[in-house]
């Protein structure tokens, strides 16, 4: 088949690494795969890309595929992304698209029970076609090296925040703790990567420019964002809402230890304690960050179960095999249709 794969996110980002995932599934299997800017829809599609005409899409983003919906006659696969469910859902305009998009989509994928859940709720119709595949990692960490980049002393404890700058990630949650305790022991530091959204690049700048202990590195590339994910003291999460945060999975494979919003996106990959650490406020983010630095045999302990999670259940090949499968039996449906 020839398949389109729906890039509509910045590079580096969760859904841009994710829709680029399973696109190399799908090419491993002897399938012509071809990514597509959701900017250039859905002209590109119509059109073909390079001359080719396309059997079917793989789009991560609701609002992207309702523009497939509305223009074309091609089967696909809607995969579910935080901000879908989370976020456009709540806003009328917005669930009208998806609401299209769903009706239209010949599969749809939630990566964990609670999104399934939150989908039937919205769509109790779907339940024929809505399969659930946990979300996959893997790393492949760069020699970089964050210290050096921002000029950090050898013995600085970083907790290291990967983050798209946006309301929904709440990256300034920590910088007022952080701050605090960087007062008190200067080893300790929060170092936020990611990408700039809407301005918000300038408001974190003025914040580290008042805080020494917070510092802003920019959009990493992703092997670098791993190597320095690896050499990090803990790898955090601070949104106030997610689905399956590719940080998070790629901190428990890199065998770092993670601590996270106690969010329902983030406690399906975190149990507290067990595979990670969990927090509500500030204060509670330095209690369980302090006995990190305390405790050297717990980060030991959470990052092997978190890695033993990642392998028994987050693994490429298991991914690789229900997305194969998964358009095995969309393009038998349609055959047979």
């Amino acid at each position: 088949m020839i398949i389109a794969a729906i890039a509509d996110s910045a590079p580096g980002t969760g859904n841009d690494t994710t829709i680029r995932r399973i696109a190399a599934h799908f090419s491993s299997v002897g399938h012509e795969v071809r990514l597509v800017e959701a900017s250039a829809l859905p002209e590109a599609l119509a059109d073909g890309v390079g001359g080719l005409s396309f059997d079917a899409a793989i789009v991560t983003h609701a609002v992207a595929a309702g523009e497939i919906r509305r223009s074309l006659n091609i089967p696909y696969i809607l995969v579910f992304g935080g901000t879908d469910l989370n976020e456009f859902s709540l806003d009328p305009a917005h669930l009208g698209v998806m609401t299209e998009a769903v009706a239209g989509a010949d599969a749809l994928v939630a990566f964990n029970d609670d999104f399934v859940l939150r989908c039937l709720a919205l769509w109790p119709d779907t339940i024929g076609k809505l399969y659930s595949i946990p979300q996959a990692v893997d790393t492949d960490p760069s020699d970089f090296s964050l210290k050096n980049r921002l000029g950090l002393p050898d013995d600085s404890k970083v907790f290291l925040l990967p983050a798209g700058l946006r309301p929904v990630k709440d990256p300034l949650f920590l910088t007022g703790c952080v701050d605090e305790w960087h007062r008190e022991d200067p080893r300790v530091r929060l170092v936020i990567a990611g990408v700039s959204y809407d301005g918000f690049e300038e408001i974190l700048r003025r914040r580290c420019l008042r805080h020494s202990g917070v510092h802003y590195a920019g959009a990493l590339n992703r092997r670098d964002l791993h190597a320095a994910m690896r050499e990090a003291t803990a790898v955090l999460n601070t949104s106030i809402s997610e689905c399956s945060p590719n940080a998070v999975l790629e901190a428990m494979h890199l065998g770092t230890p993670v601590i996270a919003r106690d969010i329902p996106g983030n406690t399906c990959l975190v149990a507290d304690g067990i595979t990670g650490l969990l927090f509500h406020s500030p204060d509670e983010f330095r209690r369980q960050a302090q006995r990190l630095l305390e405790d050297r045999s717990l980060a030991a302990t959470l990052a092997g179960n978190a890695r033993r999670m990642i392998d028994s259940r987050h693994s490429l090949p298991a991914e690789a095999a229900a997305y194969t499968q998964l358009l095995q039996h969309m393009a038998s449906r349609s055959v047979h249709a």
